[in-house]
């Protein structure tokens, strides 16, 4: 019998835009304020192990936490989506779109001491786009070429127009691996990259230890000279929080409020990453829209957020939350079509209209995490009013992810992470060949969307684009039943600072930003 829990603990990352400084000071926030220790040690948990420290053969953007140590990007975002310098400092698109130029910090090398320079920018997107092991050639789909200018200016050249493209380089593929060690063996658990430390130390699918390179270009990031990231299913968290083992980490439903009543500090952290279950259309009886949108209908968001998250998940029906730049307006309108309030009769006609007035049976992949299995409980409770029949399938919380990707499950009960632009959750979610769209379901006037959603650098000209593109997708009955939108607490020691970096990008910048003041 699955143990009724927390919902799963999602380590999500985004880019940062505000200043860190060795006078610490915790605002608004309630952060305590002091000297910076930058001789520390962070001690930080995830739900999961990465699946690669290779982006290039990492099975999601909820690696981006474990690979952003090691590796910088070429840029991040901010709270409002819009891009910001990492490795590029700055960037102009061509009149007519097809070339982005990026001006690239000099006097940066990857751990190897390979100097960081326009030509290893080529040799990484090269091989992410072209390298028949990429997991991230649709992400890219737009780059035909890439030009090395000089030694610190490279132009990369798109199909169609290249404005989401900077948004995009704030993901994986803007992650910069040394050329040097492309062909090392190991690099998919040892990685070399330009970022501001080195794995120095791991005990796989328990614990990885990195160590702060010296000559790390940003006093301001990872204010730390070591960080222990450890795995942890989320069970004993806050054990861990109250006998002083861990410096920070995610919580979520009752660890919540277990935490709180321990007297463990709490910040809530702003993030666009979402609790879902996704879909493959190729199975079971779920090609049908009516289908699909019944099991939206059946599926009880405000349980979900008031058992699975303690109320810290916002409910909603689409990827991205109210006040992003993506968010539909279209779809918001329609909401009730799709479940925003449960909706029972409504979902029993849609499965009768489908020829299912008795219902159907599936199954769901569920990662063996036992807050996610929670959540698939309560699923599995809903969809059984409606005469679905959910048979869960709790496997390896890797694993998970993978086999539905390969179209090996019927359905998938997880967390969407925070991608840097809906152009990659558009690629993954809405084209053929995306790592979420195992069956595949598209149209010709989706794709024609999701090109033209991509041309502009400006985010608010392409509000009104993607909420096109999300009105067409929710047309066709999508593959993803969108239930909430985190809002997760993290709970921290008294000494801990610098929490309050914008959560958009699956949560390398809270890492970047965290930092321990002296107590002595």
């Amino acid at each position: 019998m699955l143990v009724v829990l927390v919902a799963a603990l999602l380590v999500a990352c985004g880019g940062g835009t505000r200043s860190q400084s060795d006078s610490a000071n915790g605002g608004d926030a309630g952060f305590a304020q002091g000297e910076i220790d930058r001789d520390g040690t962070i001690r930080y948990a995830g739900t999961a192990p990465p699946t690669s420290f290779d982006p290039m053969t990492s099975q999601s953007e909820l690696d981006m936490p474990w690979l952003a140590p090691a590796y910088d990007r070429l840029t991040a975002v901010d709270e409002a989506g819009a891009p910001v310098p990492q490795l590029a400092t700055s960037w102009q698109l061509s009149p007519d779109g097809k070339a982005l130029t990026l001006q690239l910090r000099q006097g940066v090398s990857y751990s190897d001491a390979t100097p960081f320079d326009a030509a290893s920018v080529k040799a990484n997107l090269d091989r992410y786009r072209t390298n028949e092991k990429s997991r991230l050639k649709n992400d890219i789909l737009m780059i035909t070429d890439v030009d090395v200018v000089d030694a610190s200016t490279v132009t990369i050249r798109v199909t169609g127009s290249g404005g989401a493209l900077l948004n995009v380089l704030a993901s994986r593929v803007g992650m910069m691996v040394s050329p040097a060690a492309f062909a090392n063996p190991d690099l998919d658990q040892k990685p070399v990259g330009a970022g501001a430390m080195v794995l120095t130390g791991f005990r796989p699918k328990t614990e990885y230890v990195f160590t702060r390179r010296a000559d790390y270009w940003d006093s301001e990031a990872f204010r730390y000279k070591t960080l222990v990231f450890s795995v942890n299913d989320g069970s004993g968290v806050v054990n861990l929080l109250r006998t002083d083992a861990l410096d920070y980490a995610r919580l979520a439903g009752p660890a919540a409020l277990e935490a709180e009543s321990a007297g463990i500090r709490l910040f809530r952290a702003h993030s666009i990453s979402g609790a879902r279950i996704l879909l493959n259309p190729t199975r079971s009886k779920l090609g049908s829209k009516e289908v699909r949108q019944a099991i939206s209908l059946a599926i009880d968001r405000d349980a979900t957020s008031r058992i699975a998250f303690n109320g810290d998940c916002v409910k909603t029906v689409q990827p991205f939350p109210e006040g992003y730049f993506a968010h539909s307006a279209t779809v918001d309108a329609e909401r009730e079509e799709w479940g925003y309030t449960r909706n029972v009769a409504k979902a029993k006609e849609l499965l009768a209209r489908a020829g299912l007035p008795e219902g159907f049976e599936m199954d769901m992949l569920v990662p063996g995490v036992p807050t996610t299995q929670t959540r698939a409980v309560l699923f599995q409770q809903n969809l059984a009013e409606i005469g679905i029949k959910v048979n869960l399938r709790v496997v390896d919380v890797v694993q998970a992810r993978v086999l539905f990707g390969q179209g090996e499950g019927d359905s998938y009960a997880g967390d969407g992470a925070s991608y840097t632009d809906p152009s990659v959750f558009a690629a993954q979610h809405y084209l053929k060949g995306g790592s979420s769209n195992p069956g595949n379901l598209t149209d010709p006037e989706l794709t024609a969307l999701i090109d033209q959603a991509a041309g502009p650098l400006d985010i608010n000209a392409r509000t009104a684009l993607y909420d096109k593109v999300f009105a067409r997708a929710f047309e066709l009955g999508p593959v993803h039943v969108y239930l909430c939108n985190h809002a997760l607490p993290l709970g921290h020691q008294d000494d801990v600072v610098g929490l309050d970096r914008f959560d958009g990008a699956a949560g390398s910048d809270v890492l970047r930003g965290a930092a321990k003041v002296r107590t002595t």
